[in-house]
Formats: structure tokens, sequence, C-alpha cells
């Protein structure tokens, strides 16, 4: 996920949001996912260059080996056996 395309999205579905603060409210929400994951998520910096000039750019991405709570493993069951409920 794109900072810039995060902040988009909220000046679209957000009436009176000016550029600027959208951009900081990507910002805060990237970190926060960032933080809530448990730092699982990474933020990276990529380089963009538009008009002769370079950007700096927050992109928050999962990883393939990222272990995630709640998200059921492949191949492996460490859930505790349930019984059979009659009702």
């Amino acid at each position: 996920m794109k900072s810039l395309d995060l902040a988009d999205w909220i000046r679209a579905n957000e009436e009176g949001v000016s550029k600027n603060y959208a951009q900081e409210l990507a910002r805060r929400t990237l970190d926060a996912m960032r933080e809530l994951s448990k730092h699982r998520l990474i933020t990276t910096q990529k380089k963009r260059t538009a008009d002769g000039l370079s950007y700096k750019e927050n992109v928050v991405v999962l990883t393939d080996d990222a272990d995630l709570p709640g998200e059921p493993s492949l191949g492996e069951s460490d859930a505790p056996a349930t019984d059979e409920v009659a009702g």
C-alpha cells in the first residue's frame, strides 16, 4: 500500500480534507498499521522520478514470511481439538 494512494482515498471519501492533512493522516495510518502488526509489516521508501524531480514514497509491505495471528497455516494445525456440540 502506498501512502499516496491512501492519501488520495482519504481526500476522495472525506469532504473538506486538504492535501497536506490527507498526507499526514496517511502517514499516521501506515505507522499505526506497522505498530499494531508488531512490526510484521515493513515500511520502505522508494524513489520515483516525475518531471525531473525525485520523491520519496512510503510503502507498507506484507512480507511472504510474516506470520500473522489468526491466519491459518497451510498444512499445519496447531489449533486445539474441539468436541462435537449436540444441538
